[in-house]
């Protein structure tokens, strides 16, 4: 009994620590007036490379404009594990900031193994619950960066949120790339994770730079061009009573440098 105590821990844990990441990739990265742009929700444990696609009444994407978030249709795509949608930007004279959010399920650890749904409700199925996490996850994409615009730091007010403090147009390889992350509105102090496209799509949680922001700052080192990536997480939050010890809370920032 003992040995499969520890075996279910080893797994509690290893769920915890290992949950997808919501990331969002365009299809292009190109803008005209008035026509419609694509993008991607990703779910993977590497990053930017898709592995499975959300449920989509959990998920949801779109446009960031005129402070206010305008919601995509989304579309399962099961061929390229991912989600679909497309926005038409009123303006693409500023930076265009595209989001996607999921609103986690509650994942239990079991004596069964792992399962979905409510604590208070496996129990009442007569099983052991020795974990109940639930997982939400906040991304967002910024897009068509110019110097002079002012529109890229924009705040959406996520529970866990990236906010770039460099103006991704500005940035260059070799420099760093500054950010300031807000937990529930306060700074947030802990790792940091980031990553550029192409670094090791064959190996899952790996990424090319690690920091710990400090009273909300964190300074990434760019190394590369291409679509980056910036990452923060808040594991142990308080859960809700009868639904879920813990409420752990992941947040990406997207971004390309020239």
């Amino acid at each position: 009994m003992r040995k499969i105590f520890s075996a279910l821990l080893i797994l509690s844990l290893c769920t915890q620590l290992h949950a997808h990441e919501l990331t969002i990739k365009p299809k292009s990265t190109e803008f005209k007036q008035g026509e419609i742009f694509e993008a991607t929700v990703q779910s993977s444990h590497k990053f930017i490379i898709p592995e499975e696609v959300e449920i989509l009444e959990r998920v949801k994407a779109g446009i960031f404009e005129d402070g206010k978030f305008i919601n995509s249709k989304l579309t399962a795509d099961e061929k390229n594990l991912c989600i679909n949608f497309d926005v038409t930007p009123k303006n693409i004279n500023s930076s265009i900031i595209l989001f996607a959010t999921k609103d986690g399920e509650t994942w239990c650890i079991t004596n069964e193994g792992g399962k979905s749904g409510a604590k208070s409700k496996l129990e009442a199925q007569g099983l052991k619950v020795i974990s109940a996490n639930k997982y939400d996850k906040f991304a967002k994409i910024i897009l068509n960066a110019s110097h002079e615009d002012k529109n890229f730091n924009a705040a959406l007010n996520f529970p866990l949120e990236i906010i770039p403090v460099t103006n991704p147009a500005d940035v260059k390889t070799g420099e760093y790339f500054d950010v300031k992350i807000l937990l529930n509105g306060q700074n947030y102090t802990g790792p940091v994770w980031a990553s550029y496209d192409g670094f090791t799509p064959e190996y899952e949680n790996t990424y090319s730079y690690y920091t710990e922001a400090e009273n909300g700052i964190a300074h990434i080192k760019i190394t590369n061009p291409g679509l980056w990536g910036v990452r923060a997480v808040q594991n142990n939050l308080p859960g809700v009573k009868d639904d879920y010890d813990a409420l752990n809370l992941r947040s990406f920032l997207l971004f390309y440098v020239k």
